[in-house]
């Protein structure tokens, strides 16, 4: 028998980690399970289960699961075992995180002789990663064991223990047997276990990122399935297979044993839920069966982080979900044949998707499905397809979509294949944690990295978008500039109902409306303006902006009043550089002194007061050859934020009046370039493609889909529907990545607006 401690180190982890690695320990706890079930006499140090353990954040752009490494180290115990074991993970491959791992070897290695291990601990889903002996001379291991420790770390232990030496540093344990009924349930009375809830609590409590599932006490990882009988090119499952060792691929626990456990978990341990780390839960429709019926018998609630398949999912399989796990996560990957089955190898029946979200529809099952972008042969127009398909089943269904980036881990067929193709931009083995979600490394058929980052912005800024939070009231029709451009210009001038307008924010809020804007005409005109506002604010807005031409501001008591009125933003519309462009726009005659002196009275207040200030200006021919001017006298007022905006054609505006859009975006990007750094842009009622590059400054025009207005005379429209009535797309936008969220490009009736679009093709 040999004393045996097994350590789950603490976690440097990038910010945006993947997957679950506050479960990996998971594995740990397995493997002490087979080490005592073997003869042997184990002890844990978890990390995880520290009277302190929770996330807590490093120097960024990390973040730490556990405790400080001092921390581990100082619960080390007095007694020196005959062998040491680390748990072994991908985030352990990490830059930060091996250099972390070998100062704690250091530390073993000072303080006892005993030989130290790194032993891959089965957890699941994306947690196996390709590595070689380089990894043990890296942390000065002694020796490794790779894919399912709980096999062979009993005999290496038992080596190790005798004094002799292994034929090899870098052993392999290969699965063995048809099922896992003959291994033990994980060690669970090794481990405080109610330090580790609190860990699960802490973690949840951190709101760190968004996740499927909820963490916190009551709640246990397990695995009822290793394995998985496809071979996916993205994924880690059945490593051994790909070193050409002999393994069944897929093999699950008999309905006894996970009645047992179930039993054991609700009775003696007192746990409520379980996250099901199973590769792939449902690939054995009997296996998921009994573990339903096993959940229903103790009354446990069910988590799948990993995503099932969809086709391997029964109507009555869905209803017993119901009430018993919050969320269906299912894995579609491609709404394109040729890649989910060609490419990546699923082997899929693509309708089986919609079939499951209209089955969770019909039971009330919230439903997540996950797809993944850039494969590396992949083209725009089935990227664009996924997208659409992935857009169109939340809009019908409800499915909510999960959007990640085709990400080589070493050891993968995808791997392989992107190496042998050439398709890296930037190869990263280790750090891969911020590249599923963040960052894409390969370069496609017709695509680069920057359009994959910028398609998956676009869409999730869409569905961010979706539900309506905003209003925007028009209050008046009555303005004391006259601009070229007014989209409500041509409109008689008159003021709204306030009691109307009170009754019409109060609606909107019972619906969950909770960002309103104050427009016109010219609002400051309407002497109810400061009523409405208040209104906002007791119904509960949480914020409140107002857009005015700034002129009434240019009156200091007025400028005080205004800002003080209960707003939590305010934009000043300011459309040139010096008197003669701005008033030529307003048709004003003396605007531009008031408008800038309002603008230095009210953005020094209002920055006083925390109130975010912006100012916009809306392109015409006479202003945007001014456009670098117009930069200058914004650094000069202190300006911070500014809205560009390109014409819509409604109102007075007129094609005579509009810039070529295709200059008037060289003449934006030129500004970005030179003021960004200390200037906030965004562009307003552009097409993104008019910016290759700076497609993030136009982001905000997909938050037209939250908006809703309200004309003078009553009428309520959704702002992006409204102003899509102008919008049609091209030839151009059958291929695009950004046409799932853009409307296409603004028309005029005398079709300046087509020449423009030639021109910009051209």
């Amino acid at each position: 028998m040999a004393r045996v401690l097994l350590i789950q180190p603490p976690l440097l982890l990038a910010s945006d980690f993947i997957d679950y690695p506050y479960f990996t320990n998971l594995g740990v706890w397995q493997a002490a399970a087979a080490l005592r079930q073997a003869g042997h006499d184990p002890q844990v140090l978890d990390a995880f289960c520290q009277p302190n353990s929770g996330l807590l954040l490093e120097s960024s752009p990390l973040v730490r699961l556990g405790v400080p490494l001092s921390g581990l180290l100082a619960k080390l115990p007095a007694l020196a075992p005959d062998v040491v074991v680390i748990g072994y993970s991908p985030w352990l491959r990490a830059t930060a995180a091996t250099a972390e791992l070998a100062k704690l070897c250091k530390s073993l290695r000072e303080r006892w002789p005993a030989p130290i291990v790194l032993a891959d601990c089965d957890v699941g889903g994306m947690h196996t990663i390709a590595w070689d002996a380089t990894a043990l001379d890296e942390v000065a291991a002694d020796y490794g064991l790779r894919f399912e420790a709980d096999v062979a770390l009993p005999a290496l232990v038992s080596t190790l223990a005798s004094g002799e030496k292994p034929s090899q540093r870098l052993l392999f344990g290969a699965p063995i047997g048809d099922d896992l009924d003959g291994l033990p349930l994980p060690a669970y009375d090794l481990v405080d276990r109610m330090a580790y809830q609190r860990f699960l609590d802490r973690c949840g409590q951190a709101n760190h990122k968004q996740e499927i599932f909820a963490l916190g006490a009551g709640l246990l990882p397990v695995k009822t399935s290793r394995g998985c009988s496809f071979a996916c090119n993205f994924c880690t499952s059945n490593p051994w297979s790909r070193e050409g060792l002999p393994g069944k691929p897929y093999r699950r626990m008999g309905k006894d044993l996970l009645a047992e456990h179930a039993r054991r978990c609700r009775q003696e341990l007192g746990i409520h839920r379980w996250v099901v780390l199973d590769e792939l839960v449902n690939v054995h429709s009997g296996h998921f069966d009994a573990l339903l019926d096993v959940a229903e018998q103790y009354e446990l609630e069910l988590d799948f982080p990993n995503g099932m398949r969809a086709d391997r999912l029964s109507e009555a399989q869905v209803a017993r979900m119901v009430g018993r796990v919050p969320v269906l996560s299912i894995s579609a990957e491609s709404a394109v044949d040729r890649v989910a089955n060609d490419l990546i190898g699923k082997r899929f029946d693509l309708q089986a998707t919609e079939r499951v979200a209209e089955w969770c529809q019909r039971h009330g099952l919230p439903l997540v499905v996950h797809w993944m972008i850039g494969q590396p042969s992949e083209t725009r127009a089935e990227i664009l397809q996924t997208l659409v398909t992935a857009w169109d089943l939340f809009e019908r269904l409800g499915a909510r979509p999960l959007l990640q980036f085709a990400t080589p881990i070493l050891g993968t067929r995808l791997h392989a294949t992107v190496t042998e193709q050439g398709r890296w931009v930037t190869r990263e083995d280790r750090d891969i944690g911020p590249l599923f979600q963040g960052k894409p490394l390969l370069r496609g058929p017709d695509w680069t990295p920057h359009d994959l980052a910028m398609a998956k912005k676009v869409f999730e800024t869409k569905l961010e978008a979706w539900a309506p939070r905003k209003v925007i009231v028009n209050t008046t029709y009555i303005c004391n500039n006259h601009c070229v451009f007014c989209a409500t210009g041509n409109r008689s001038d008159w003021h709204g109902q306030a009691d109307e307008q009170v009754a019409f924010l109060a609606e909107r809020r019972k619906q969950g409306f909770d960002l309103c804007d104050f427009d016109g005409g010219e609002p400051t005109t309407n002497p109810e303006l400061f009523r409405l506002i208040r209104a906002a604010r007791q119904l509960g807005y949480r914020a409140v902006n107002l857009t005015t031409n700034g002129r009434l501001l240019s009156n200091p008591k007025n400028a005080e009043k205004i800002v003080r009125s209960g707003l939590t933003s305010l934009l000043v519309s300011l459309h040139g550089p010096n008197p003669d462009v701005h008033d030529r726009n307003v048709q004003v005659r003396g605007a531009f002194v008031q408008t800038t002196a309002g603008i230095r009275n009210a953005r020094p207040l209002c920055e006083k007061l925390g109130i975010d200030f912006g100012v916009n200006v809306t392109l015409t021919t006479i202003n945007t050859p001014f456009l670098m001017e117009y930069g200058d006298l914004l650094m000069d007022m202190g300006v911070k934020s500014c809205n560009i905006q390109f014409l819509t054609p409604f109102g007075r505006a007129s094609a005579e009046c509009q810039p070529d859009p295709a200059e008037a975006a060289h003449q934006a990007m030129a500004l970005i370039d030179r003021y960004g750094k200390d200037i906030r842009f965004q562009v307003i009622n552009l097409p993104m493609c008019f910016m290759p590059g700076y497609e993030e400054y136009g982001l905000s025009d997909i938050g037209k889909l939250q908006r809703h207005m309200l004309f003078v005379s009553m009428d309520d429209v959704n702002l992006f529907d409204y102003l899509q009535s102008r919008r049609r797309h091209e030839d151009k936008c059958k291929n695009c990545l950004y046409s799932i969220a853009c409307e296409g490009f603004y028309y005029w009736p005398d079709q300046w607006h087509d020449e423009a679009r030639q021109k910009f093709g051209d």
